[in-house]
């Protein structure tokens, strides 16, 4: 089985794109081909990938990753697609989880791990984010006793070619790179469709290890819910599970707990920041 991974990438570092080039040329699967999506990047270093299985795509001008995954599954030669981010790692088992996968199910979340290496990258692994940072996927979204889940985080994300076109693509009317994803998962949902848990599908996610660029994130996350809320209407049940997964989060931080109480305190007031700050940008259009 021949696997398309789809890797969006902007201003990714020589470091971050030599860890995923070399995580995927140490797969124990390995019929793929790798199609990076470059998003008008102001530099790059495309020059490491060697490899003829890999090529690079440049988008006429910049358009969010949203944008970019779509355009790798266009140019893909694969009918089994595997989406991931440009500051990832595979584990070594990871595609061959994916051929597994899909010969099954239609679409695969897999779990994401983040690799921390200071103590405050650390506290916000704790949070649970990106899918799953180190509390595990099923900690931050909801699993069912079958193994199925209404959700997906795109960095580690398995998919149909013909599912994925399906659904229509990822929603490139989110102006920011965040809640593309969970308008996707729940489009699924509501196809009576279902997304299988995979936690053998590891992928590694880099830490975010200062807070300047934590706080910037959040902002980017309450943009995002914006538009999650204004594409789906009721956004209640996030809330829930918010409070679930923080609850979870508080839990396994242990002697943690006062740096990650805080950081989830930071986490909702700069995302209500950025929230009301779309609600003017779009009052401003």
């Amino acid at each position: 089985m021949k696997i398309s991974v789809i890797v969006p990438s902007y201003n990714t570092s020589e470091e971050h794109l030599s860890v995923l080039y070399q995580s995927l040329l140490c797969q124990t699967h390995q019929e793929f081909e790798v199609i990076v999506v470059d998003d008008c990047s102001q530099f790059d270093s495309y020059e490491m990938l060697q490899d003829p299985r890999f090529r690079v795509e440049r988008m006429p001008q910049n358009g969010g990753p949203a944008k970019c995954r779509n355009r790798g599954a266009e140019l893909s030669e694969s009918e089994f697609l595997f989406f991931t981010d440009s500051d990832c790692e595979l584990a070594p088992e990871t595609l061959s989880q994916v051929a597994k996968g899909l010969e099954k199910e239609k679409v695969i979340m897999g779990n994401t791990i983040t690799k921390t290496k200071t103590f405050f990258g650390t506290c916000v692994a704790y949070l649970g984010f990106p899918g799953g940072g180190i509390l595990g996927f099923d900690k931050v979204w909801r699993v069912d006793e079958h193994g199925y889940t209404d959700s997906i985080s795109s960095c580690n994300l398995a998919i149909r070619k013909g599912f994925f076109d399906e659904m229509e693509r990822f929603n490139t009317n989110f102006p920011v790179p965040g809640g593309e994803d969970t308008y996707f998962s729940k489009k699924i949902v509501a196809k009576s469709e279902k997304i299988w848990y995979n936690r053998e599908q590891v992928v590694y996610h880099v830490e975010r290890g200062d807070l300047k660029g934590f706080l910037r994130w959040q902002i980017t996350r309450g943009r995002g819910n914006y538009h999650i809320k204004k594409n789906l209407g009721s956004v209640g049940s996030f809330y829930k599970l918010r409070l679930w997964s923080f609850w979870n989060s508080l839990k396994a931080s242990t002697w943690r707990f006062p740096v990650v109480g805080m950081l989830i305190l930071l986490s909702v007031i700069y995302q209500s920041k950025g929230y009301k700050m779309e609600v003017k940008n779009q009052e401003c259009e």
